[in-house]
């Protein structure tokens, strides 16, 4: 059994800081509003992606895979005052609205579709597509398949299964959940469940004989004249083992072609039908006279989605195919009744189809679509010895009792098929690769059923899959949960005399299930022979399965029934009991039907009932994560107003974590709340009801002595909570990050005693003002004002005029109005829309002296300033503006505004709210350089977080304009992690990632000397300036290849976006013969001898950007390592060359034009800051990539070299360097744009 250790969860929530008292415009107030944050936007300041919702809403995060973080939310036009639930389970993050949190606990909506990690695995980032694929049933009162809604298109429509596929443009997508998002509404477009159109994945010279196919064979059994459909990544139509095999295919994919340039398709086709043409036989596969259909419904990456499978799986039927082979799932378990199942189940039905599907490759309870389905005749794996692989999935499956996998087949280390030009890694000939998984079990069961339809032409797929499960070989040491009824034996099931039908029994229990009742089910055998068999029935001495009978006489060509008692009261509570009813006949026949009882631990039931709004409040949204205190085991649940949700629960004591959002509605959309944090215990000895009370919350209020602060882009409340099991720890908790709106950060006080390993925390961040509101003749600063997230210009100048208020600008005209020189008040009640856009544009050709903006997402692309005013701020503002005419001066005061990074916590317990206000001089302070990679006055983000037991609990972020110096202040005395993210978006806000940069964790001290620079050229592998993970390791015989290229010379770890990079990475030994090659740059994994030798690492890596000025600086790196490297019993850092350099640039990373260069360079090694003797150093410079001159190198007396590069006028400069040490280890360096000589830009 796999567990994994460590759960996170997080509901989320925002504020905005109150930044203006009340009054006729005075000075700020003291700073200690409630905890708020003001609006982000998913193209400044976060992390290297953003992904749209169904909703509209937009996240930013950072990472992939499993290691995917959302670092904010911006709700979507119209939807401004929306609150989120974000949490972590089973590694994935999920960002939930409050208005689909309801539709998803009833079952209407697929909480995947609000899945970030599974959103950005199936290619559904914002960066990868501008539309969202989705599924949606019919609802119980209509027929046939549902209609789009308005702003979607159908894609596809399946009338067997009663679902229709649709194409979401994101720009629409809140006008599509509009009809989606209650009920009602999308009962009128006949639509009763949403589901997320996800990708599905592609999860034999012995395997053949292992299952007595060769035998078959031998006897004339080659699956002859029956239609085998594959449904997979095509085939190659070279291939000499497929040529004459294939008579169909279909592309279902977005690749407009059937070859297979993946290689997973060719593989499977050819253990199922191969001929082995290629191989002399060797590589035969199961049933090799077998004809095939190939649908092709995983593209060339090996992914596809579940509305191309669902189009393959109706043509597959249509070709009058006998068995469907699927060797994909999703990544997600199922109870069987998701879109694939279900089109499974009724497919087979209607057409007497045999879906074989592989059970996956993730271990225990994982059993996933279209696997799941009842129909399906599911496969697990076993190895070339017998043994089940520790790979394989196993049941049983999850919701709904089912024996799952039925069977198993050999799957590991299985020779088939080499698509050309595909799977070089697992390359055994130019024609045949070795591959594991199911994937390579499912086809060799699928070859088995054609090999008996042969045999038995007019079977049914039930029949088929009745007999391969009957008889197949149990497996030693393996459960029914394991392998199902066991190998698959195929001269047993030709031979077979009798089969069972159904094919397995199953059942379940509630607790107690000592007084559950008997379940009665019939077994129906039917004898395949001209004589009557007389069977022997067993199953199993003290088994929880019951016989009416020992035997039992079946009629020659005729059926027999025998009644089956299963005993649940007989399993032990919390146990899954695996059996099977066993029939024997004279001549050794044998049969199977495995049994599979499940049995729920001593449970009972938790009512929980969420809290009532408050005076001044409409509605409430809660979400709540319970987590047993003794295993750690939690479960999310999520509550809408007073509504009572029933949660089955183990006996034991809990913790009910908890994040209550209260609310107005207007129009069905949130438009502000208070946000209140809540942590108790509650025990489940019996059924127990829970009302969870806010009435004794508390204001969380916080603040700094600034008074020009305001808080920054994103701020922080949250719940953490660590139980210790006594094996190992169990973490989880609830975050709360900023996002658009105003809201109050509450907390309500725990009673009954501490709870060890929780912490309640806040995460503050706040920036200086950038620009200066006063009345003329003032002093006194009135308003705390930054630059719009989206202007590309820094604005240091000043503007005095009136104030004039357009309210939302609907109604506006500037052409018709005198604003010329006037301040304009804009509150515009949507945002990123055309239509404020174009506003935007016409006050600015108005001659406006400058925007007061409330809100975000504006594209800013004129020189008229536009500045970020708070939400809070506008009551007072318009009251002074009542009283008559307001003129401003604005004065534009920051050029590089300084930050504050705070984090406050308060273990065992939630407090009755807090006040955190800090003081600068009990901060650490770091001063800090930011130079330009491109646009001067591109707003970029720098991001702050800290962690908690290793894991992340926020981000932090604010904005900054490079080139700039600004102050960080930080808590001090703890570890800071910083980052600041690269990236290119357009005015609709498209985001183009190409990475981030990344600081090693910091602890930074109150009295400390604490400097940073960040972006400065040139750009370079950077190993040896920051601590951390070494980037190239030897372990074993494998060396590991994760090098960050495009680091910055001050060592902040480059971390690239996906495809925002080309090149390669080549391993050659020390004479120049290329040992290994991979055409990713700074990524491989290489196999080398156990020898101690010298080898030589190249690494060329070219960056790429939709619009290159995004990216200035390092546009190209090569890195030539010579390094010596042996075997090592466990990893260990290669020993790689870093130079180190030291330019004296500008901001812009520019050197004076009309004066030589001088900079000095020295040398370390990955992994370590200590300085290396430099035995040689070469260095040349050019202006075009081409025409190299020598620069005069000369050692220092520190150690260090000094450079000189003559002057060289206004011109983009190259450097290639050459190093060697006293071991004779070396590194050539060439960098491409490492830096300007002058300005070299077209911005000049």
């Amino acid at each position: 059994m796999r567990t994994r250790r460590t759960r996170w969860a997080a509901v989320c929530a925002t504020a905005l800081a109150a930044a203006l008292a009340g009054g006729t415009l005075p000075a700020a107030a003291d700073n200690t509003p409630a905890f708020a944050a003001p609006s982000t936007s998913p193209g400044t300041g976060g992390a290297s992606s953003t992904v749209t919702l169904l909703t509209g809403d937009v996240v930013t995060y950072s990472g992939r895979g499993d290691g995917v973080q959302i670092s904010s939310i911006v709700p979507a036009t119209g939807r401004e005052g929306m609150g989120f639930t974000r949490f972590r389970a089973g590694g994935h993050e999920y960002a939930v609205p409050i208005d689909a949190m309801g539709r998803i606990s009833r079952g209407r909506v697929d909480q995947r579709l609000f899945d970030v990690t599974e959103l950005v695995a199936s290619g559904y980032s914002d960066a990868d597509t501008d539309s969202l694929r989705i599924l949606v049933g019919g609802a119980a009162s209509s027929s046939g398949s549902p209609r789009a809604p308005k702003g979607a298109r159908v894609a596809a429509a399946f009338p067997t299964a009663q679902t229709t596929a649709l194409k979401v443009p994101k720009k629409s997508a809140d006008t599509v959940w509009k009809r989606l998002g209650t009920e009602s509404r999308a009962r009128t477009e006949g639509i009763g469940k949403v589901w997320l159109d996800g990708r599905v994945r592609a999860t034999l010279d012995r395997s053949v004989p292992q299952i007595g196919a060769d035998r078959a064979h031998r006897a004339g059994i080659t699956g002859k004249g029956t239609r085998v459909a594959v449904l997979d990544t095509g085939y190659d139509r070279d291939h000499p083992d497929l040529k004459s095999a294939v008579v169909a295919s279909q592309d279902f994919t977005d690749d407009g072609d059937v070859q297979d340039m993946q290689g997973h398709g060719t593989h499977v086709s050819s253990i199922i039908a191969g001929s082995g043409a290629a191989s002399e036989g060797r590589y035969a596969g199961v049933a090799p006279g077998a004809e095939l259909v190939e649908g092709k419904v995983l593209n060339n990456d090996g992914y596809g989605y579940t509305s191309w499978i669902l189009a393959g799986m109706q043509w597959a039927v249509d070709q009058d195919v006998k068995v469907v082979n699927m060797s994909l799932g999703s990544s997600v378990a199922s109870d069987g009744t998701d879109p694939l199942s279900a089109a499974v189940d009724k497919l087979s039905a209607e057409h007497g189809t045999l879906f074989v599907i592989a059970a996956g490759n993730s271990g225990d309870r994982t059993i996933s679509a279209p696997g799941a389905a009842d129909a399906a005749l599911t496969v697990g794996s076993v190895t070339k010895s017998g043994e089940m692989s520790a790979f394989s999935s196993r049941g049983p499956r999850q919701g709904r009792p089912a024996v799952k996998p039925e069977i198993s087949a050999p799957g590991s280390d299985i020779v088939a098929a080499r698509a050309a030009g595909t799977l070089d890694d697992a390359a055994v000939t130019e024609r045949y690769a070795s591959l594991s998984g199911t994937s390579m079990a499912s086809p060799h069961v699928a070859g088995a059923a054609a090999l008996l339809a042969q045999r038995h032409p007019d079977w049914s797929g039930a029949r088929l899959k009745a007999a391969l499960i009957g008889s197949a070989a149990p497996v030693d040491g393996a459960t029914v949960s394991d392998t199902g009824s066991g190998l698959a034996d195929v001269p047993a099931a030709l031979a077979t005399a009798v089969v069972a039908e159904p094919a397995t029994l199953a059942a379940h229990t509630t607790y107690p299930n000592a007084s559950a009742e008997p379940q009665s089910r019939e077994l129906t055998w039917t004898n395949t022979t001209d004589k009557p068999v007389r069977l022997r029935l067993s199953a199993g001495q003290g088994s929880a399965v019951r016989l009416d009978a020992q035997t039992l006489t079946v009629p020659a060509r005729s059926s027999a029934v025998s009644k089956v008692t299963l005993e649940p009261s007989r399993v032990e509570a919390g146990t899954t009991y695996g059996g099977a009813v066993t029939a024997t006949w004279p001549g050794g026949g044998r049969a199977t039907v495995p049994v599979s009882i499940q049995a729920d631990p001593e449970t009972y039931t938790l009512t929980l009932t969420g809290p009532a709004p408050r005076e001044g409040s409409e509605a409430t949204s809660t979400g709540v994560v319970l987590q047993n205190e003794k295993t750690g085991a939690s479960q999310m649940i999520g509550l809408t107003g007073t509504t009572p949700r029933k949660v089955t629960l183990p006996r034991g004591s809990y913790r009910v974590l908890g994040h209550t959002w209260e609310y107005d509605k207007v129009d069905n959309t949130v438009v502000g709340s208070t946000a209140i944090h809540f942590a108790r215990r509650v025990t489940v000895d019996q059924d127990t009801s829970a009302t969870l009370d806010t009435k004794g919350a508390k204001p969380v209020r916080v603040g700094v002595d600034d008074g020009s602060a305001r808080v920054a882009l994103q701020s922080t409340t949250g719940i953490a909570s660590r139980i210790d099991t006594g094996s190992g720890a169990v973490d989880n908790g609830l975050i709360a990050p900023s996002s658009a709106g105003q809201y109050r950060v509450e907390a309500v006080p725990t009673t009954g005693g501490a709870l060890d390993g929780l912490t309640f925390f806040g995460g503050l961040s706040w920036q200086q003002r950038e620009v200066d509101a006063h009345e003329p003749g003032s002093s006194v600063n009135a308003l705390k004002l930054l630059l719009s997230q989206y202007s590309i210009y820094r604005w240091l100048g000043t503007a005095t005029g009136e104030v004039v208020d357009i309210g939302t600008g609907a109604d506006t005209d500037p052409a018709a109005m005198d604003l010329k020189g006037k301040i304009v008040l804009w509150t515009p009640a949507t945002s990123q829309t055309p239509i404020n856009n174009a506003l935007y544009q016409k006050l600015s050709d108005a001659g406006t002296a400058a925007i007061m903006y409330v809100g975000y997402g504006l594209s800013v692309y004129k020189p008229t300033p536009v500045l970020r005013l708070d939400r809070a701020s506008l009551p007072a503002l318009r009251d002074r503006l009542a009283e008559g005419p307001l003129t401003l001066t604005l004065d534009g005061v920051s050029t590089g505004a300084d930050v504050y990074y705070l984090h406050h916590s308060v273990d065992g317990r939630v407090p009755a709210g807090a006040d955190w206000f800090d003081r600068r001089s009990e901060l650490a302070q770091v001063r800090t350089t930011q130079r330009t990679h491109g646009y001067p006055s591109d707003p970029k983000g720098m991001y702050a977080w800290t962690t908690w037991h290793g894991l992340t609990l926020y981000q932090q972020a604010a904005l900054y304009r490079p080139p700039s110096e600004q102050t960080l202040y930080f808590t001090p005395d703890v570890a800071w992690t910083t980052a600041t993210f690269h990236y290119q978006y357009d005015v609709g806000h498209r985001v183009y990632p190409l990475g981030t940069l990344v600081s090693a964790p910091t602890v930074y001290r109150k009295d400390g000397d604490h400097r940073d620079d960040w972006m400065s050229a040139p750009f370079n592998p950077a190993l040896g300036k920051q601590a951390g993970a070494a980037q190239v390791t030897r372990e074993g015989d494998k060396l590991r290849v994760a090098l960050p290229m495009f680091s910055d010379a001050a060592g902040h770890r480059a971390e690239t976006a996906p495809g925002a990079d080309s090149g390669s990475t080549v391993l050659t030994d020390d004479s120049g013969k290329v040992l290994a090659r991979n055409a990713a740059p700074g990524r491989a994994t290489f196999d080398l001898p156990r020898k101690e030798s010298w080898y030589r690492l190249t690494v060329d890596a070219t960056r790429t950007s939709p619009d290159p000025v995004t990216w200035m600086f390092g546009t190209r790196v090569t890195s030539e390592w010579r390094l010596r490297s042996g075997h090592e019993k466990a990893a260990a850092p290669a020993r790689l060359l870093d130079l180190d350099y030291r330019l004296p640039l500008t901001g812009e990373n520019a050197a004076d034009p009309a004066k030589p260069l001088d900079y000095t360079v020295g040398l370390s090694a990955q992994g370590s800051r200590k300085a290396l003797p430099i035995a040689s150093l070469k260095v040349w410079y050019a202006t075009d990539g081409t025409d190299w001159k020598q620069a005069a190198a000369a050692r220092g007396a520190d150690g260090r070299w000094k450079v000189t590069v003559p002057a060289l006028g206004t011109a983009k400069v190259d450097l290639r360097s050459t190093v060697t040490d006293t071991s004779g280890a070396s590194l050539t360096e060439t960098l491409i744009d490492a830096y300007n000589s002058g300005c070299a830009d077209i911005w000049c």
